[in-house]
């Protein structure tokens, strides 16, 4: 069977997606890891993109939840953000940060690169993005004629992969690779703002970007959603290096852990939700859209803290990133997730506070 044919009857798909920076400082070497303070003070985690709505769970559990496993941990003392998957996993792999969140495509790739990368917690797995038209293109097929500006970012973002899925989702047999006029533009923020400047024609963006931009847009189109034509894909996830991992397990599954809690405690209460979208988003969206992507998240598996990363899921992320040109040689996935650490958080996070 294909891998396109795999794609069309899996049920589960793939996660995948310059600097702003809050801390970078103070950064222990990859021979020092094992010396990691059972606290977490030197722990460094590291985003690969500033944080949507959707994606606040893991800096609302780093700011809010770290002491309830023990963590001395904060977003100033902790985190540093990246607009761009490429400095992530630089960061990682030059020792600068033992954590980074990111697109799952380019977590694969620096596996195929021959770096010894583990994820071992989610991150964001189903998240609202959008496939977006505007001024007349209205449907998948138009992507492929010469005239039709498609902003998308880079291999290895969650951009690319995400279109990739769409496709699929909607019936179309192509590829982004096909596509004759892309724009690489490496955010969702710069994407929305040049889709909202006439600068796109089709793009890939949150449906809270898409809300905040469409009046501006000539002939707006949701040409398909992620949430209703990509059922379980995974966006992003949360990746160490193997060695760091096992020498620090318990400290990476009760990081994870914060996460985790953050998770099931911001989708079950709104007020709480809005809130930390105010305090850690880059961009809060209006009331009405954060009510929409509130009612999104309670319908489908945004956020997984139950652990999710299934091998099914990773396999089929495997076979979506070799498509598209990430992977070129054959992965397990059994050897691309630490399920040792991952269901020790989901342990930790499941005992009761106090």
């Amino acid at each position: 069977m294909s891998p396109r044919s795999r794609r069309r009857r899996a049920t589960c798909l793939i996660a995948i997606g310059t600097a702003s920076v809050l801390t970078l400082a103070g950064f222990s070497s990859g021979a020092a890891w094992a010396e990691e303070p059972s606290t977490g003070e030197s722990l460094r985690i590291v985003l690969g993109s500033n944080p949507q709505a959707s994606q606040i769970p893991l800096l609302y559990g780093v700011g809010h939840y770290g002491g309830d496993f023990g963590l001395a941990i904060g977003v100033e003392q902790n985190v540093t953000k990246f607009d761009s998957h490429t400095d992530a996993v630089q960061t990682l792999l030059n020792g600068k940060a033992q954590v980074m969140a990111t697109s799952f495509s380019a977590i694969l790739d620096a596996n195929e690169q021959g770096e010894d990368v583990k994820m071992f917690c989610p991150y964001v797995s189903m998240d609202d993005f959008v496939l977006a038209g505007a001024n007349g293109v209205n449907n998948a097929g138009q992507l492929f004629e010469p005239s039709t500006r498609v902003g998308i970012d880079s291999p290895g973002g969650a951009g690319a992969i995400v279109l990739n899925a769409l496709l699929s989702g909607i019936g179309e047999p192509r590829d982004v690779d096909e596509l004759p006029n892309q724009q690489i533009i490496e955010s969702s923020s710069a994407r929305t703002a040049a889709w909202a400047e006439g600068k796109l024609d089709a793009t890939v963006i949150h449906d809270t970007q898409y809300d905040g931009a469409e009046a501006r847009v000539d002939r707006p189109v949701l040409i398909a959603t992620l949430y209703e034509n990509a059922p379980g894909f995974i966006k992003v996830a949360q990746a160490a290096r193997a060695d760091w991992l096992a020498q620090n397990r318990e400290l990476a599954a009760r990081y994870c852990a914060t996460t985790l809690r953050a998770m099931k405690a911001l989708k079950s209460d709104f007020a709480l939700f809005r809130s930390a979208v105010n305090e850690y988003a880059d961009a809060p969206p209006s009331e009405e859209s954060l009510r929409e992507l509130f009612a999104l998240i309670g319908a489908y598996p945004f956020w997984t803290d139950d652990g999710g990363l299934s091998d099914d899921s990773v396999k089929f992320m495997i076979d979506i990133a070799t498509e598209s040109g990430v992977l070129t040689q054959p992965m397990n996935a059994a050897d691309v997730v630490d399920r040792t650490t991952l269901n020790r958080a989901v342990e930790l996070a499941n005992m009761p506070t106090g």
